[in-house]
């Protein structure tokens, strides 16, 4: 019993820390749970645990792999009920606003009816997904009332109310020309971009110009060496012989990806994926290196 009340003072000595100190305060308060918000005439109940990264599999078995990807953290989850109806709030939190945009663009297609919600949002006749700072959250049902519609945007737009931050896409997407864009295809692959462990992270998107579909993509790193040493790898994978890589144009022939066109600058590497119009690849490789000015 000794021991027991030796380890619950120190516990609270712990938390009191937290509180108190001036720069522990964030951390104290990153550890709260996210609060649901009242939803006049609903029931709300809090049963599910707070998922992690080490017990998602527990909710999502299949899917955990793609959000983990993603540097998820937490997983909030509440239903709202009145009566026989119900709906469902899952709140993904992930480690930055670049993550959570990144899983939703990997769910979200471009068909959707996309609404003006937090950072994005889209809906169909049961579901509101939406992005809003670093948190993917959806809103479910299995009813298709009018009410529960209006219940779920309700809650969706005081959900956005109680968050701060990032109200806005990856500036990196802003770099993507606009002339030839297809909608919504903005997309950020987390890891083994082209299928090569080596080339990390990318954000990409769909073009069709001059009749011609292909892929643009940038890849962003801290610094000029960090692009230094992915080049290098992709040389050695591809057999290259040459000097090593320079800042400027670079071609790589890529055994499962094809030709591959680069362009390096600085801490970017941005180029062109399926596409052999050489006049093309260089007027749309202008336009990214026009962005950068």
């Amino acid at each position: 019993m000794k021991h027991k009340l030796i380890r619950s003072g120190i516990s609270l000595l712990v938390i009191g820390i937290l509180i108190c100190l001036p720069g522990l305060r964030t951390v104290a308060r990153e550890m709260e749970p996210f609060t649901f918000p009242e939803l006049e005439g609903w029931e709300i109940k809090q049963e599910y645990p707070v998922y992690n990264p080490g017990t998602l599999w527990d909710y999502i078995n299949g899917a955990a792999d793609s959000y983990l990807s993603y540097d998820f953290e937490e997983l909030y989850i509440a239903e709202y009920i009145k009566g026989d109806v119900s709906f469902k709030v899952e709140i993904f939190k992930h480690a930055t606003p670049i993550d959570a945009f990144g899983i939703y663009s990997t769910e979200r297609s471009p068909g959707f009816r996309f609404i003006d919600l937090g950072i994005q949002g889209y809906c169909e006749e049961s579901l509101i997904h939406f992005l809003a700072d670093r948190y993917y959250i959806k809103v479910r049902t299995h009813e298709t009332s009018g009410e529960v519609e209006d219940a779920m945007m309700s809650i969706a737009n005081s959900v956005v109310a109680g968050i701060a931050g990032i109200n806005h896409f990856p500036e990196t997407l802003t770099m993507f020309p606009d002339n030839g864009k297809k909608p919504a295809t903005e997309i950020y692959i987390a890891e083994n971009f082209l299928g090569h462990s080596f080339l990390g992270s990318a954000f990409a998107a769909d073009y069709s110009r001059e009749n011609k579909n292909f892929k643009l993509f940038i890849i962003v790193r801290e610094n000029k060496e960090e692009c230094l040493k992915l080049l290098n790898k992709y040389f050695e994978f591809a057999g290259k012989t040459e000097k090593a890589p320079e800042e400027g144009e670079i071609h790589i022939s890529d055994k499962y990806n094809g030709e591959i066109l680069f362009y390096w600058h600085n801490n970017m590497i941005f180029g062109t994926l399926n596409l052999e119009d050489r006049q093309l690849q260089i007027q749309v490789i202008s336009e990214i290196k026009e962005s950068l000015e």
